[in-house]
């Protein structure tokens, strides 16, 4: 018997997961600019002061080289994490509004949905616990009509 193999979707929804991956991202690169030019301004303005001979200046050049590395490390850690982050949150999102679009389209068929769990972890809980509450009540409601019909 041969072993199944699940296969895992991580982008569930590329253009929503994407699009607030990105943002995020975008934002966490502004944040880390803005952040970084007023690190090294005030780096700037301390060195002008400081710097009186030829050594000083000297020592303060590699200052600045190794600022600027730090800064530009920090930006793309920040993006990374945040890219990271805004991954997982859409991933959580996504994925229960996949299930409830395949539930719903079942319902578009005429056929009552097999029921499908979602995650732990997921987000959308109650929103997919509500749904399911709808789908059993429009059951019931067909029940009814069928057992007034047939009588």
């Amino acid at each position: 018997m041969p072993e199944s193999h699940s296969r895992r979707t991580y982008l569930i929804d590329r253009r929503f997961q994407l699009k607030y991956v990105l943002l995020l991202m975008g934002w966490g690169a502004v944040m880390a600019v803005l952040f970084g030019l007023w690190a090294w301004q005030a780096h700037q303005q301390a060195a002008e002061l400081l710097a009186r001979d030829a050594d000083q200046q000297a020592l303060l050049h590699q200052a600045d080289r190794t600022l600027l590395v730090a800064l530009a490390a920090i930006g793309l850690l920040s993006m990374l994490a945040l890219g990271l982050l805004g991954f997982i949150i859409t991933h959580r999102v996504a994925g229960p509004v996949w299930v409830m679009g395949l539930e719903l389209a079942e319902l578009a068929r005429g056929k009552y949905p097999v029921r499908r769990g979602l995650r732990r972890g997921d987000e959308l809980q109650s929103l997919h616990t509500r749904f399911h509450q709808a789908i059993d009540a429009l059951a019931a409601r067909d029940r009814g009509t069928l057992e007034a019909l047939e009588q």
